[in-house]
């Protein structure tokens, strides 16, 4: 067969130059894919290929097919011939490529020489020098001149032509007469070396074919099914010893254009129409079959008709039908659509807040007050859990007993045996919330807590002191936990009310209520009471508490809050905070 890619090479002499389309997959061999491109293209063994499947959309509103290619993955050529190639495709690719799929060459095009098409260039006699007079001298070559020789090369192309898609018997026949009617073509010898190798060809496979009729027959006559290759072939057409083998899907999704591609077993003439019809309708629509080389037939049908519940089809040349026909024709299933539906809006949360709480009217110089950071991310699962949340956060602060805060007239906060007796606290902590919904107006949320907590009793002590390690006295270090369960009742995104209650070792208590309310779309408003004894364990306290946000963009809202505290009607203060919100 090598002398085939002589008789190619006079085909891209002979004709004008065209456009080529994209490479294709052309079909399977194991686990590795046939493709139309080869050296004659610059591939070779160890060039690199991608591949591009073709995706095929519809808008949901426009109703416009929309069509964009994607790159399943990348191939390396094993072996090639002039024309087409051979690549292995690895085993995560193997069921995503399908006949048809384009390919891209991404190699740099390399240039392969055939040895045996050298020896058949170099076996040509050397032209003499033409006669002047324009006719060759007596006993010169016939073929000296040069339209000679492109009349010789025409020939050969057009007798190489006719032999395509013929068995080996046929071809040997016509190229043997080729050779009688051109006893002194320049192509001689590589015409008796492809009938040389036709001729194997041949015996080779008359030989196979009746081993393959012997073995069905010993099979049949054991009781074993072992169908030859003429019916393993036939099954893949559907019908024994149809000319065409369909390659065909069998389940197509709505609204899609289908691919068809045919193989053509034997020759057929002249090329027959794909004759379609959605189901449920009572006329076909015909469809050209295009000729993809001499060995393949494809067509592809629109998407308007794979709208039913099944697309029917057969082949046929005029009223000659080759695969199925009007009365039973072939069906590809359109299965129903499956659209996944769209992500809900709100389900992913980010809170932060920054809060600071003051209880005797001191500010930095008092003894009552504290300032607290949190920051968490929130999920919506909306199954049994509904939500989960995850946090961080740090309370820093002072506290003891408001009497003694109070008392003490040099605000030293020393009792009247001269003791100090406040403390400064800071707790860094983690923490996890779980919200389960058992009503569509009813969530109970539950939060465990856990963190450091530093314990500094030492009098008009710098802030941070017990972070140094060098002086750690008065310092106390420990662990504190904490647990915290709130239940709303009402719309999460309406009006509602949370009511709550925490506690943390060593740190306090908190008793909340909250009303969310929303006077206008962008206005989210909460009005809270409090009662706590934090930032240490001591009096409790009432905080009255406002925070207004601003929805301005869908996604995202800042709030300000004030609030008034007081442990007794001498003991108040008025403190502030912010906050910014994300969901999306």
């Amino acid at each position: 067969m090598r002398t085939i890619s002589v008789f190619a090479s006079l085909v891209l002499v002979a004709t004008a130059p065209t456009a080529l389309a994209d490479p294709v997959v052309l079909g399977f061999d194991g686990p590795a894919a046939i493709i139309d491109v080869g050296a004659r293209d610059g591939v070779g063994p160890g060039t690199e290929l991608e591949l591009v499947h073709e995706v095929v959309a519809t808008d949901p509103v426009t109703k416009q097919t929309l069509r964009d290619a994607f790159a399943l993955g990348t191939l390396t050529v094993t072996r090639t011939g002039a024309h087409v190639c051979q690549a292995t495709l690895e085993p995560d690719l193997r069921g995503r490529v399908t006949i048809g799929d384009r390919v891209r060459i991404v190699s740099d095009a390399r240039t392969f020489a055939d040895p045996w098409e050298e020896q058949v260039l170099a076996s040509k006699r050397p032209p003499l020098a033409p006669d002047p007079a324009g006719a060759a001298p007596a006993g010169s070559d016939p073929y000296a001149s040069a339209a000679a020789a492109v009349a010789a090369a025409e020939a050969a192309t057009a007798r190489w032509r006719e032999t395509l898609g013929k068995p080996p018997r046929e071809r040997v026949a016509l190229w043997t007469g080729f050779l009688a009617a051109h006893p002194g073509t320049p192509y001689a010898a590589a015409i008796k070396a492809e009938i040389a190798s036709l001729t194997t060809q041949a015996v080779a496979l008359d030989a196979a074919v009746a081993a393959a009729k012997v073995a069905a027959t010993n099979a049949a006559a054991a009781g074993t099914r072992r169908p030859d290759l003429v019916a393993a072939l036939g099954e893949l057409a559907g019908a024994p010893g149809a000319p065409l083998y369909a390659a065909v899907p069998t389940h197509v999704a709505p609204g899609r254009p289908v691919a068809f591609a045919f193989t053509v077993a034997r020759p057929l003439g002249a090329i027959p129409w794909l004759y379609v019809r959605p189901g449920g309708a009572t006329s076909y629509q015909r469809v050209a079959l295009t000729a993809d080389g001499d060995a393949y037939l494809r067509a592809t049908v629109d998407a308007s008709l794979t709208t039913g519940a099944r697309l029917d089809w057969y082949v046929a040349d005029g009223d000659r039908p080759v695969l199925g026909d009007d009365a039973a024709p072939r069906s590809i299933v359109v299965d129903a659509e499956l659209a996944e539906l769209p992500p809900a809006r709100g389900r992913t949360q980010v809170h932060s807040s920054l809060d600071y709480v003051d209880f005797d009217g001191g500010l930095n110089a008092g003894f009552d007050q504290y300032v607290q950071a949190e920051l968490d991310f929130a999920y919506q699962f909306r199954t049994a859990v509904h939500t989960a949340r995850v946090g961080f956060g740090t309370m820093s602060g002072t506290g003891g007993p408001k009497d003694i805060i109070d008392a003490d007239p040099n605000q030293a906060c020393l009792d009247s045996a001269g003791s100090f007796r406040c403390r400064a606290v800071t707790f860094s902590y983690v923490y996890t919330e779980f919200e389960f919904r058992p009503r569509p107006q009813l969530a109970v949320m539950i939060r465990p807590q856990a963190g450091l907590l530093t314990t500094d009793r030492r009098a008009a002590a710098d802030p941070g002191r017990c972070a140094d390690i060098t002086d750690t006295t008065d310092c106390a270090f420990g662990r504190g936990y904490g647990l915290r369960a709130r239940v709303r009742i009402g719309e999460e995104l309406g009006t509602n009310l949370e009511l709550g209650a925490g506690f943390t070792d060593g740190v306090g208590t908190l008793f909340e209520a909250l009303y969310n309310w929303a006077p206008t779309p962008k206005v989210p408003v909460k009005l809270a009471v409090q009662v706590t004894d934090l930032p240490v364990p001591e009096d409790y306290g009432v905080r009255l508490l406002a925070d207004v946000g601003w929805r301005g963009v869908a996604w995202v809202y800042p709030s300000v809050r004030v609030s008034y505290q007081a442990r007794d009607i001498d003991h108040v203060g008025v403190s502030g905070g912010v906050g910014l919100n994300f969901d999306w």
